[in-house]
């Protein structure tokens, strides 16, 4: 009686966690963003297209400090600068349009660009 009910119990385990990773919501990943690639004061690329609800992930590269600042939209950035090569973190895009980001610290240097949202 005790293996049949460990056993009842391992297989409602395991169909839980499947029915709960199946069914969990998944996060559209579009493209990634590399701040100060190739050791240049770049984002690359730094022009990118996509849909709306799609996330971009943003790492750090070479030759840091960098951060990540949407003009008009706080709620998008990381003003926080980025030390470590390979620190990284995603951005999701609700709204379709055009956000213009840059570097803080590199803007005059020409580290920006944009991310078009359809």
């Amino acid at each position: 009686m005790y293996y049949i009910v460990k056993t009842f119990i391992q297989t409602l385990w395991i169909m839980i966690i499947s029915a709960v990773v199946l069914f969990m919501p998944r996060m559209a990943y579009a493209t990634e963003i590399q701040m100060g690639s190739g050791g240049n004061l770049v984002f690359e690329p730094s022009e990118v297209t996509i849909s709306a609800g799609e996330t971009v992930t943003i790492v750090n590269g070479d030759l840091p400090p960098h951060n990540f600042v949407v003009a008009d939209h706080p709620e998008l950035s990381h003003p926080d600068l980025a030390f470590v090569g390979g620190e990284s973190f995603d951005v999701t895009f609700t709204d379709a349009g055009d956000y213009e980001f840059q570097c803080e610290p590199h803007a005059g240097a020409g580290m920006k660009g944009v991310i078009h949202v359809s």
